[in-house]
């Protein structure tokens, strides 16, 4: 089980990448041209082909700006989720590269080497596919969402993040703790939910240094004039980012960071204490709930609270079951492709129950055990979800 994405020029067919994720062979390049054939086949006689379905397989092709054709080829995954892929990796490829060069491409050679910068970037895109796998290591990464952490310290450190982005010139800031936005500065939450994404995971692939400092694209708001995206390490797993543009010099981020930064490192360290739990010791959740996802449709950010009260003994995580849940079920009650939207729904199984409850723009899935009488999830699910939301002094 697993995926293949391939990039190759739709002029003349040449690879620019090839990645694969799970247990999966990369393609050969016979396949590969076969594949890109069946294609321009069918362009060159007025024919739009989107996808196509094997027995344990699906194809996805998928064309950009007349100059790249992206193919996806995975089990256990439909279309729409691979073509929301596609559009993702084709959104890295801007942020790292800009629109220009892969509209006109001058010299394949050099867009290649240009586009190994995207490889991290688009293997943390593919974990976001699920492949109900036991053995895929807890991964609970959901495309298109921003994760985030609820903890008593947010107002503390969304001030200082605003005080920090002002004294630096930027509109877009953003600390992370464990990968997760702990604050965000409101320039930050109206970028697109695709541009967060991928800033969210070039940050995470680049978390292994103190500090960086990278010339971006944004896909939507600026794909032809790069910004730089700066990010220094507070403490260890807390992250502050920053867009900005030529100036200033990182040398000098790094001082004001200092200052902005320092009084209160107790307090950002403090917030490491909610992690992996990602809501406050007070909420207390019901006992028969082994795990809880809390998604905002209109920010595009989630919340996961996962192996809450979880037998060790269970094959899957709390996290990567309401994973798979949130894909197959859940996402018809944020979709606004049909006018009558349903409010919940439910799956019932061996061993999990699961209810998801949508209120206004917040949707909340939970996990609950095989025990839980089916009809008082409803009762329990609106508890949790009121408790959460109605915490003083956090940031939802």
């Amino acid at each position: 089980m697993g995926a293949n994405i391939i990039c190759v020029t739709s002029s003349g067919g040449l690879p620019l990448f090839n990645r694969s994720k799970g247990n999966i062979e990369q393609l050969s390049f016979p396949i590969v041209g076969s594949l890109n054939g069946v294609h321009m086949f069918g362009k060159s006689h007025g024919l739009h082909i989107e996808s196509t379905e094997t027995k344990n397989m699906t194809v996805v092709w998928k064309e950009y700006e007349d100059s790249v054709m992206l193919m996806a080829v995975a089990s256990l995954n439909g279309q729409k989720i691979l073509t929301d892929i596609l559009d993702a990796i084709f959104g890295s490829m801007i942020l790292i590269v800009g629109i220009e060069e892969i509209k006109a491409i001058k010299n394949v050679e050099r867009l290649k080497r240009e586009l190994r910068a995207c490889y991290p970037i688009i293997d943390k895109i593919l974990e976001c596919l699920d492949f109900g796998d036991r053995n895929s290591g807890g991964n609970t990464n959901i495309l298109g969402l921003s994760e985030t952490i609820l903890c008593k310290e947010n107002g503390t450190l969304m001030t200082c993040l605003e005080s920090y982005a002002e004294c630096v010139g930027s509109l877009f800031g953003c600390i992370t703790v464990e990968n997760c936005i702990a604050a965000a500065t409101e320039g930050w939450w109206e970028l697109s939910q695709l541009e967060r994404k991928l800033l969210s995971h070039l940050m995470s692939s680049n978390s292994d240094c103190t500090a960086f400092d990278i010339p971006v694209f944004l896909p939507c708001k600026s794909p032809n004039v790069p910004f730089r995206l700066v990010g220094l390490c507070l403490v260890n797993s807390i992250w502050v980012s920053i867009l900005c543009g030529p100036t200033p010099e990182i040398s000098s981020i790094e001082q004001i960071s200092y200052q902005c930064w320092a009084p209160v490192l107790s307090t950002v360290r403090a917030a490491l204490n909610v992690y992996p739990r990602n809501l406050p010791a007070s909420v207390q959740l019901h006992p028969t709930i082994l795990g809880l996802l809390l998604v905002n449709v209109a920010y595009g950010k989630y919340i996961l609270s996962s192996n809450l009260n979880v037998n060790k003994k269970d094959s899957r995580s709390s996290g990567e079951v309401l994973k798979t849940f949130y894909y197959e079920a859940v996402t018809g009650l944020i979709s606004k492709e049909t006018k009558d939207i349903p409010l919940e729904t439910y799956w019932c199984s061996e061993y999990h129950k699961l209810h998801a409850l949508r209120n206004g723009d917040d949707v909340i899935c939970l996990l609950y055990n095989h025990m839980v009488p089916t009809h008082t999830m409803r009762l329990i699910t609106k508890e949790t979800l009121t408790s959460i939301i109605s915490i003083d002094g956090i940031l939802w």
